[in-house]
């Protein structure tokens, strides 16, 4: 199963990652297919596995921040696991892709039987979005300028 090869589940025994690949669903998708957009609810956590996703945030006056992300096991769309659980960002496919979609409330219950390991990949989380945060902060000094 390729989830346990992704950083984020990395050491996660193999009946945790058993229970949540029950309720992993791969997909095909075009360039040009938007997975989400910025505001909607967000559901799935995904993983790319083929591909390239481009994760735009539109900012003031049509200034807009985007991040491609071109290699396998990148996760996106982590706000389906964090309150209030909308999507802080646009993911728009730029040339065909797959991608492991993980239904976020499944995945969080299943937290919840093996809290020890939920916070492990959590903190795993913490550490994916405090890095696209710096890159953020980044690019708008650089836009700044």
């Amino acid at each position: 199963m390729f989830i346990k090869e992704v950083e984020l589940f990395h050491g996660i025994p193999s009946h945790i990652i058993d229970e949540i690949a029950k309720f992993v669903i791969e997909e095909n998708f075009l360039a040009g297919h938007f997975l989400f957009q910025e505001g909607d609810f967000a559901e799935f956590l995904y993983i790319l596995e083929e591909g390239a996703i481009d994760i735009v945030i539109h900012g003031q006056e049509g200034k807009r921040i985007s991040f491609l992300l071109d290699k396998t096991g990148l996760v996106f769309g982590w706000s389906a696991l964090i309150e209030p659980n909308r999507y802080t960002a646009s993911a728009e496919c730029v040339k065909e892709s797959k991608v492991i979609k993980i239904d976020g409330e499944r995945l969080l219950r299943t937290f919840e039987r093996y809290p020890a390991h939920g916070m492990t990949i959590i903190k795993r989380l913490a550490g994916i979005i405090a890095d696209r945060l710096m890159k953020c902060y980044h690019e708008i000094i650089a836009i700044k300028k």
